[in-house]
């Protein structure tokens, strides 16, 4: 009798999850389009027509992507070239976003050349080539970005030397010409570590910190304190609060304005993100919300060169219905709504926060690396 038992008990889980399965696959065929590029920068389809009305109908627009491609660029240009923002918020600490956005201003097209080759990894992800030509774009639209993000490890010194110029303290300029230096002599002597984590640049940090400075200086040199403890704790939780804050600080002026946020995949979903933490996309969310207004979360993934479907098989379900080389959009809402209903159940813990905090799935059929320019430090 106890064998009957556990045989129709097993017969039951596996038609459970055979049944949980098909209602995936048919929720996702019945909910999906298609698009591709076209010879003008864009793209044409009824994938891309529908992205369109989404992105038209939302206040705040936020992309969570792969990281250093050439196709995800490609795709944020076409959305700005079609649709008007005011305001691009990135991955990428604000101090650095400033002085970017005053050399493209401002600079000779010679000059931007020497300055990206000279900065190298000190851009972040800007210094990706595809990644500077969107952001150049974005700024040539007229559109205000703003960076949030904490100081990455290869910027100190184009943190130092921008200090410098603007700093009306002799003491401070002197101390950022050693810091310059010192960090380049560290790169040159030891590339195991960071200038960032020795004792003399803490040393020299908190004696900034002692002079008579102006608040922006202040400002960032505790950014720089804190994004050494950032990386030195591995603290992630504090630093997405460092992200939000950031993101706070500058609500007086996108609260009320069109907004395109482009971060990692992990930090966009509307509600707990894919590292177990609230995170701005939630942030977002609940802010245009409040406003009686709505946001719309993208994400996209693809596959890369030399890889095959079978390495995204955590995205089987979706990759199913993957026949050709379009771009493939899945609208995420009714899957959500048959979670929300208990009539589907997602057992992949990650797969049912995506499900959850994202609107609409991309799938490029073909992701490529961006190449980078200027010297990469480490």
């Amino acid at each position: 009798m106890k064998k009957i038992k556990l045989l129709i008990l097993t017969l039951f889980i596996a038609n459970f999850g055979y049944a949980q399965t098909t209602l995936m696959d048919s929720l996702i065929q019945k909910n999906y389009s298609t698009f591709k590029k076209n010879n003008s920068n864009a793209f044409e389809g009824k994938g891309w027509i529908t992205l369109q009305n989404e992105i038209n109908k939302n206040n705040s627009v936020l992309l969570g992507e792969v990281h250093f491609t050439n196709e995800v660029p490609y795709f944020t240009n076409a959305i700005i070239n079609t649709i008007k923002f005011d305001n691009y918020i990135l991955e990428v600490d604000p101090y650095t976003i400033n002085t970017i956005s005053t050399k493209i201003k401002s600079s000779s097209p010679a000059e931007l050349d020497k300055f990206r080759n000279e900065s190298g990894s000190a851009l972040s992800f800007l210094q990706g080539e595809a990644e500077f030509d969107l952001f150049k774009n974005i700024i040539q639209h007229n559109i205000k970005a703003y960076g949030a993000e904490q100081i990455s490890l290869f910027s100190d010194r184009l943190l130092f030397s921008e200090l410098s110029k603007q700093s009306k303290n002799a003491k401070a300029k002197e101390i950022y010409k050693q810091m310059i230096a010192n960090s380049a002599a560290y790169d040159t002597k030891n590339n195991t570590t960071f200038y960032l984590f020795s004792d003399d640049c803490l040393a020299k940090m908190n004696a900034l910190n002692a002079l008579n400075l102006s608040a922006n200086e202040k400002e960032q040199i505790q950014a720089l304190k804190l994004s050494r403890d950032l990386y030195l704790n591995r603290i992630h939780r504090l630093r997405i609060q460092y992200l939000k804050h950031l993101v706070l600080e500058k609500l007086p002026e996108w609260k009320d304005k069109k907004n395109l946020f482009k971060f990692g995949a992990n930090h966009m979903p509307k509600g707990e993100s894919l590292m177990e933490v609230f995170d701005i996309g939630n942030l977002v969310s609940n802010i245009e919300e409040a406003n009686y207004r709505t946001s719309l979360h993208i994400m996209l993934i693809g596959k890369e060169q030399g890889k095959t479907l079978a390495d995204l098989d955590e995205y089987k379900s979706f990759l199913t219905v993957v026949k050709d080389d379009n771009w493939y959009a899945y609208d995420l809402r009714p899957l959500k709504q048959a979670i929300s209903k208990n009539k589907l159940k997602v057992d992949n813990l990650e797969m049912e926060r995506i499900i959850k905090g994202y609107d609409y799935l991309i799938f490029i059929p073909n992701i490529t690396k961006t190449p980078k320019r200027g010297k990469q430090d480490h």
